[in-house]
């Protein structure tokens, strides 16, 4: 998996990963954000590599799915490049001030 695909999964499940079940939160953070192999997942929690497969891809669906129904990424997107492109323009220091905190409040 490459970095930007590993990036992509980890977005979707600072949105969303309330909606999975612990052991696929665990499984994602493990190969995912720890980068360890599907096989070293397998040894960590005992369990075959083939689980770790299926577990990773249903809860990768499944995160994929409900962004594809909600739309919150998306919308968080379109926000905050409207925000920068405000930032862009002639705008008073306070309001710059106010865009930027809710930039970096992210």
């Amino acid at each position: 998996m490459d970095i930007k695909r590993r990036v992509e999964i980890a977005v979707l499940v600072k949105y969303y990963g309330a909606i999975l079940t612990e052991k696929q939160r665990e499984i994602i953070n493990m190969y995912v954000d720890n980068n360890l192999s599907l096989k070293e997942v397998s040894d960590e929690l005992n369990i075959t590599r083939q689980a770790v497969k299926d577990a990773l891809d249903n809860a990768i669906e499944t995160l994929e799915n409900t962004e594809n129904k909600l739309h919150f990424i998306a919308r968080d997107d379109k926000i905050k490049k409207l925000l920068e492109n405000k930032l862009s323009n002639q705008i008073d220091m306070s309001t710059r001030l106010e865009i930027l905190s809710i930039l970096e409040g992210e």
